[in-house]
């Protein structure tokens, strides 16, 4: 289902909490119009994603994602001298340090160029699967948190994709969270896309980004 359209705040990060981040949602008033829609879909929305590259940088058969405008999220990145987590303590265990930590607008990390503004002594690191393209993740945990294309195409606010299984439990069980649409759907694996086809619930699909498409 589409975000409310009330503001709303979604909170997530890594395994380990090096890195964290805050999505700030405003009303719906406020919101950008998604340029490839028919003008019915607002930024930030959430997808579930079928694309091979997305499908092998996350490492699941689909990926589902926030895709939301950079100036709306602020981020977290704990020093490489952060001593780490105890062994064997799962994350929902860890202790919420959020208002202790110092926080940064993401487009102070996540700058429209070619490459990252990242600090030295942050555990964030960055891979780029092609030049306009950068994928990040925690060098300490692994986990994969974030897409970002960089120049977006004419009419696009700088954008931020997160990957909505590094959202905070607490915001994920929340019903409006529910991914409200299929992308890349004609990349996607037959049999993968079968089980959506049988789980009784019919959100739009589109055959790649373009929203106006549909299948």
């Amino acid at each position: 289902m589409p975000l409310p359209a009330t503001a709303l705040t979604i909170r997530g990060g890594c395994n380990c909490r090096a890195v964290r981040y805050e999505i700030s949602v405003p009303p719906i008033s406020n919101r950008p119009i998604h340029p490839y829609s028919d003008g019915s879909v607002h930024i930030p929305f959430t997808v579930i994603c079928h694309c091979n590259d997305c499908r092998c940088a996350s490492g699941g058969l689909v990926l589902a994602g926030i895709c939301s405008a950079t100036h709306m999220v602020r981020i977290s990145l704990l020093p490489r001298t952060s001593p780490m987590p105890p062994l064997q303590t799962t994350r929902v265990e860890l202790p919420n340090d959020d208002a202790e930590r110092a926080w940064v607008p993401a487009q102070d990390v996540f700058r429209p160029s070619s490459t990252l503004d990242v600090p030295a002594d942050s555990f964030l690191r960055a891979y780029k699967p092609s030049e306009d393209v950068t994928r990040t993740f925690c060098g300490r945990c692994g986990t994969n948190v974030t897409y970002s294309r960089h120049p977006m195409p004419d009419d696009w606010p700088e954008m931020l994709d997160i990957l909505m299984g590094t959202v905070d439990k607490e915001c994920l069980e929340k019903e409006e969270l529910k991914p409200d649409r299929h992308v890349w759907w004609g990349k996607g694996i037959g049999w993968v896309k079968s089980l959506f086809d049988e789980d009784g619930r019919e959100i739009p699909k589109h055959p790649l980004a373009r929203l106006t498409d549909r299948v």
